[in-house]
């Protein structure tokens, strides 16, 4: 089966690419992304987008600088004055404001991290955002918002973060698909629709799990090999976490990491301690293979049952 298409609402508020934009699309959610140049500031102000919980990006063709606030007016504004490089601000926040303190933290501090590995962070990020204070749950509920947000940005060619991965989300596109983008000026009687070539992906219900009475090694495993059949992809940001004894002990509470990153010829089961940790199957996921943990144990399986269900 394919990629279904999503819709994609734009609306230019000067009717045309080069002033204020605001853009949501359907899955999405709650997000929203505005974007504008230096010299329109005030005019975004007015749009009420920097009245509620949000991060930003100063930008310019060589270099970002993420910032979060929970008044963005007062935010950017400073940065008029403060910062005389950057030429356009994109605003990621809500329609409902439902973004905390604890989410544009994490959110800050991805985003960050990202543009760090690229090397075009802005030197004025001198520290990495705030720890990030979010559970696992909350956790990738913000991955998969980071993971539209950048696809949008792309779409009107931010490309900040453009070496990354940014329509892996947590499904897989099977296939090219062409979404609807509904272009909208103020005053026009109606919208106008244009088609964009673009990737998207599909929301794949995850499988059943196994047969409760599997042992639990088998169980896991069964279950994991039946999401790699259903085409289910990890994000980035997801898979590099779960190869953490941080995120495992948090999840599944145990010390050893749940996965490894597997390069065929490259790669072996061992952990960091050079003892045999993970299965010598690799399972993949997308475009990336994977080693899963070999030790398991009976207390582990209502965790792993939750953080299974939490995928759907």
């Amino acid at each position: 089966m394919g990629a279904q298409a999503k819709i994609i609402n734009m609306l230019l508020y000067d009717g045309n690419l080069s002033g204020v934009i605001r853009i949501e699309d359907s899955n999405w959610n709650a997000g929203e992304l505005f974007s504008a140049p230096r010299e329109s500031v005030s005019d975004l102000i007015n749009t009420g987008a920097c009245d509620r919980y949000g991060v930003y990006l100063l930008l310019s063709p060589e270099k970002v600088y993420v910032g979060q606030s929970s008044d963005l007016a007062k935010r950017i504004s400073q940065h008029i004055a403060g910062k005389d490089w950057w030429e356009s601000v994109i605003i990621l926040t809500t329609k409902d404001d439902t973004l905390n303190r604890s989410d544009i933290d994490y959110l800050e501090y991805v985003l960050i991290e990202k543009a760090s590995v690229i090397q075009n962070l802005d030197s004025d990020n001198k520290k990495s955002g705030n720890p990030p204070k979010v559970d696992i749950f909350k956790k990738t509920l913000l991955n998969q918002y980071l993971d539209e947000a950048l696809f949008l940005m792309e779409l009107i060619g931010i490309r900040a973060f453009a070496t990354q991965k940014l329509r892996s989300k947590n499904r897989k596109a099977k296939k090219a698909s062409t979404p609807t983008l509904n272009i909208v000026s103020p005053g026009d009687a109606e919208e106008k629709p244009v088609s964009v070539s673009a990737n998207t992906s599909i929301s794949i219900p995850i499988p059943p799990l196994p047969d409760g009475n599997l042992k639990i090694g088998q169980f896991v495993y069964t279950a994991l090999g039946n999401l790699e059949k259903s085409g289910f992809v990890f994000s980035d940001i997801e898979i590099d976490e779960m190869c953490t004894p941080e995120w495992t002990k948090q999840v599944f509470h145990t010390q050893k990491p749940f996965m490894k990153k597997y390069i065929p010829g490259i790669t072996d089961n061992r952990g960091s301690d050079g003892e045999v940790r993970f299965i010598a199957k690799p399972y993949t996921f997308g475009k990336t293979q994977v080693l899963i943990s070999k030790e398991w144990y009976e207390r582990q399986r209502e965790f792993f049952i939750a953080w299974y269900k939490s995928l759907g």
